[in-house]
């Protein structure tokens, strides 16, 4: 059916505008239960949507979710490639693909950008900070991290992955 967009569960987009949360839990719905192979079709409904801060909204839990399930920096770059063509390269969702892509990158021993890094949003420094098992990022981050807390979370997490008894990936340049 030309111009109209289903959503699961029969919700379209062209229903009553008050029913902006039920197109929400929808879509959001359909993130957490979808699979790689539907991304293009849910990419596309995202796109659609007249809403763009709900649009968004999906889409960075969609980011946030393949992220998280695709292992290496590779196959997230991969799946992020057509995200950012329909994207373009400015805005919320191209920063946060980019910034999986350096999380990605960080956690596979990738050598550290510190310009990168300290360019970083709060959420992405904060995210390497708990997250990140190399001393060796940790303590760029503890030179570089824009805000006091997560340069001292930073430093005292390196020194724990240095201290004896605990193994730390090899040092990086």
């Amino acid at each position: 059916m030309a111009g109209e967009r289903r959503y699961p569960h029969g919700v379209a987009s062209n229903d009553d505008p008050t029913g902006g949360n039920a197109r929400f839990q929808q879509l959001s719905a359909a993130v957490q239960e979808s699979g790689h192979g539907d991304d293009a079709a849910l990419l596309a409904e995202l796109l659609a949507e007249p809403d763009r801060l709900m649009a968004e909204s999906v889409l960075a839990s969609l980011v946030d979710s393949r992220a998280e399930l695709l292992g290496s920096a590779a196959s997230f770059a991969a799946w992020a490639e057509p995200v950012l063509d329909a994207v373009g390269a400015d805005g919320f969702i191209a920063r946060r693909v980019r910034e999986w892509g350096l999380f990605k990158a960080l956690q596979s021993g990738a050598p550290v950008d510190r310009a990168a890094l300290a360019a970083a949003s709060n959420w992405l420094q904060r995210k390497v900070t708990e997250e990140a098992d190399s001393a060796v990022v940790l303590t760029a981050l503890g030179e570089v991290g824009r805000t006091k807390r997560v340069r001292n979370l930073a430093k005292t997490r390196a020194g724990r992955l240095r201290s004896p008894g605990r193994s730390s990936k090899p040092s990086q340049s």
